[in-house]
């Protein structure tokens, strides 16, 4: 640490040297002398202070623009667009860098044009213009690999990785990420493979691969060792947490969080320092030691408010109020809930409020260069005017008559079409108040219903070798999983209630309670005792068994029951079906071919339970229906059970984590850009 101390700053002493040197002979520069040292100037300066940096790439672009001086004009606007992205203003470093290579494309300057459409693209990024910035990435590559660039060639290949994880395009994501590591070890460029191997760990743990995820954190962890990186090396540790955590290893998890706090309490880094006490919230919380979790919060709050960070206040607010609902203590919960959605809304103005006035100063340009071109073609007319005036003064009277006639109508009309807007825009702000409180009360909703979910921890300290792949439509989800443990059985389910979104939920709710009640009140344990008394509770809960009623809603479910020595399994299905994959051939078992709940015309509703003896290497699954009927492919037509059964076949050689990725990316392959049509369950148990 003392070392990189010392390099720093000699390096910081060098560029001051330097600066200082060139401002004593600056007096005596003249021309594109002159304009090449207020370019170095403004580069020195960009890491050290940005307003000294900016003025000297403003008079850099000044004196070149009135020299025709090219590579000074473009240096210029070359080191001010960067200011720009380094400032957050993002729309004028893309003008800058159109204009840098408008002038770039005029001369002889193809070294130069791959990095103004790398640090293009970046602006675009920043901007949130995935599309645009994609195009300039691809013109760097291609710009570069004409000029045998690697270096940014590996730049490009990076941005255009993050913009494709950006629109959750992993597998694109990973063959950019995966060619940019090539390069970067050709080049022998430690600092950049650290990166992409951080990327990749992102990208794979955004999308479910913990172990993936985690073998990437690791690899670059081991990078930033040797580099001595402290500030990286922090930050894989807190990745590798995570995954850990995501996984339910929470003694871990702590182990690599106690290492970046030491790093960052030594380091003085409050930012990440509040981010990893929220994550040490984050185990506490699935712990239940919600007192702990509630400190680690409330000290992140207090760094957070301190340095100004809001994006951490509002992941603590929304955390408090997820613990404080989980502990009953609905007013507290709803309490953080409000800071945690005014928060929300404040970063959103933030964010708007400098679009806002880029729209009105564009409005006002129009609108003045409207007025002057209105005056221009009313001199014309006035000129044409006096030349005819003796021949025409009385069509100008007639003309001026009608003139005041369209005038008076068009005024009306106007005032009418005002009034209408007006009472337009009131409707649409009442319509996004009510949205927005719909938006807020789902959101809360999706909280309660997640917390009636078990946790994965739970499930796969029972069952290690388990994965459940739950993927909601909307908000909120009409699947759910449900898990629970006797003395003799573990007992899984996988439930899909009538319709999805908001009703969906409803019902989720009311299966999720009679399950509970079931099994743990009751003490019914047979799969086909369970269905059958649920049947019955929620024909009774939605008033079904009235003549008059008309309400058909139920549920489709499939449910086992695993035997602790793992001997035998019992299942039972409503609608849905059991796969057992033994030795790569796969056993379809039926569940009965009738709803829980809904209209009933036999006497009485019957569910058997079926046996099933267990061997060592078996791998049984229970899903819903989502899956199978997803709309997707080159054709747009439905996935289809027998494409399930062979891709479920196709992974029996992997562990259960890697078989939940494989379907997770293949049928975020197939659906592509249609969109989902229904919730997604599917559980996996390896025995």
């Amino acid at each position: 640490m003392l070392l990189i101390f010392w390099i720093n700053c000699l390096s910081i002493c060098f560029s001051n040297k330097v600066a200082d040197s060139l401002l004593k002979v600056l007096p005596s520069l003249k021309d594109t002398s002159r304009v090449n040292a207020f370019n170095k100037l403004a580069g020195i300066y960009a890491d050290i202070d940005w307003e000294k940096s900016k003025q000297f790439a403003v008079r850099a672009i000044s004196l070149g623009d009135s020299l025709s001086f090219s590579r000074g004009r473009i240096n210029g606007r070359d080191n001010l667009g960067y200011i720009f992205i380094l400032s957050g203003q993002y729309n004028k470093a893309i003008a800058l860098y159109n204009e840098a290579i408008s002038i770039g494309q005029q001369g002889n300057f193809s070294k130069k044009l791959p990095l103004l459409y790398n640090r293009l693209s970046a602006a675009y990024y920043y901007e949130g213009n995935y599309e645009n910035a994609l195009q300039c990435y691809i013109k760097t590559s291609e710009l570069a690999k004409r000029a045998n660039d690697k270096t940014t060639i590996l730049e490009a290949y990076n941005g255009i990785a993050s913009i494709y994880m950006a629109k959750t395009d992993y597998i694109n994501t990973e063959k950019y990420y995966r060619d940019a590591l090539l390069i970067a070890h050709d080049l022998q460029d430690n600092n950049s493979i650290a990166l992409i191997e951080n990327n990749l760990g992102v990208m794979y743990y955004k999308n479910g691969g913990v172990v993936q995820a985690m073998l990437h954190y690791q690899q670059a962890l081991n990078i930033y060792k040797e580099l001595k990186d402290s500030s990286s090396i922090g930050l894989s540790l807190l990745n590798i947490g995570m995954c850990n955590s995501s996984m339910g290893s929470y003694s871990e998890a702590l182990k690599f969080y106690n290492e970046a706090m030491d790093i960052y309490v030594r380091g003085n880094d409050k930012a990440n320092l509040a981010i990893c006490y929220t994550n040490f919230a984050t185990v506490y919380s699935h712990e239940n030691n919600f007192p702990l979790a509630i400190d680690f919060l409330n000290k992140a709050l207090k760094i957070a408010t301190e340095i100004g960070r809001k994006e951490i206040e509002k992941k603590c607010y929304d955390s408090l109020s997820d613990i404080y609902n989980k502990m009953g203590q609905y007013k507290q919960a709803y309490a953080y809930f409000k800071l945690f959605s005014d928060i929300k809304d404040s970063l959103f103005n933030e964010n708007n409020t400098r679009s806002m006035n880029e729209l009105q100063t564009k409005y006002e340009t129009e609108k003045k260069e409207s007025e002057i071109g209105r005056l221009n073609l009313q001199n014309e007319a006035q000129n044409a005017r006096n030349k005819q005036q003796a021949t025409l003064i009385y069509f100008f009277i007639v003309g001026f008559l009608l003139v005041l006639i369209i005038v008076f109508v068009v005024y009306r009309q106007y005032k009418i079409t005002r009034a209408a807007k007006r009472e337009i825009e009131n409707q649409k702000l009442i319509v996004e108040n009510q949205n927005k409180e719909i938006t807020d009360s789902i959101n809360y909703a999706r909280q309660i219903q997640q917390a009636i979910l078990p946790a994965a921890g739970l499930i796969s300290k029972a069952l290690p070798a388990c994965f459940i792949l739950y993927k909601p439509k909307a908000i909120v989800s009409g699947d759910f999983y449900f898990y629970a443990e006797t003395k003799e059985r573990y007992i899984l389910a996988a439930v899909d209630c009538t319709g999805h979104g908001v009703p969906g939920a409803f019902m989720s709710m009311i299966g999720h309670n009679l399950l509970t009640q079931i099994i743990n009140e009751k003490g019914l344990y047979q799969p086909g005792d369970i269905l059958n008394q649920l049947h019955k509770g929620v024909r009774h809960a939605l008033q079904q068994d009235s003549e008059k009623s008309e309400n058909r809603d139920g549920m489709d479910l499939a449910l086992i029951a695993i035997h602790k020595d793992f001997s035998k399994l019992e299942f039972a299905g409503a609608n849905r079906p059991l796969y057992l994959i033994r030795n790569g051939q796969l056993f379809d078992t039926k569940g009965d071919k009738f709803p829980i709940g809904g209209l009933q015309y036999e006497q009485e509703r019957k569910f058997n339970t079926h046996v099933i003896e267990l061997m060592k290497g078996d791998a049984v699954y229970i899903f819903s229906d989502g899956y199978a009927d997803q709309f997707g492919g080159v054709k747009g037509k439905k996935f289809m059970v027998k494409n399930l059964q062979r891709t479920l076949i196709e992974a029996q050689s992997m562990s259960m984590q890697n078989q939940k990725n494989k379907l997770d990316f293949t049928i975020e392959s197939w659906k592509g850009h249609h969109e989902q049509i229904d919730d997604i369950l599917m559980i996996g148990v390896k025995i």
